[in-house]
């Protein structure tokens, strides 16, 4: 029922990128609020894009959860 963050690396071998393409697809038709991020080359643990990836959480935290949004 709340807004949905997506964080996703291509090469990553144990939940296939598409999956997160599809729900985001389906979040889009919905009308749900979401967002929606591909690391391309990274794997399951975004190990080679954290800092961004956990950038990109606070500010989502910040702007659904912290300020009430």
């Amino acid at each position: 029922s709340g807004p949905l963050q997506l964080h996703h690396g291509t090469a990553d071998h144990s939940v296939p990128v598409e999956y997160s393409a599809v729900l985001q697809q389906q979040m889009e038709a919905a009308g749900r609020p979401s967002e929606y991020f591909v690391y391309e080359g990274d794997d399951h643990n975004l190990a080679g894009s954290l800092s961004l990836a956990l950038q990109r959480s606070v500010a989502f935290f910040d702007a659904h959860v912290k300020g009430g949004g």
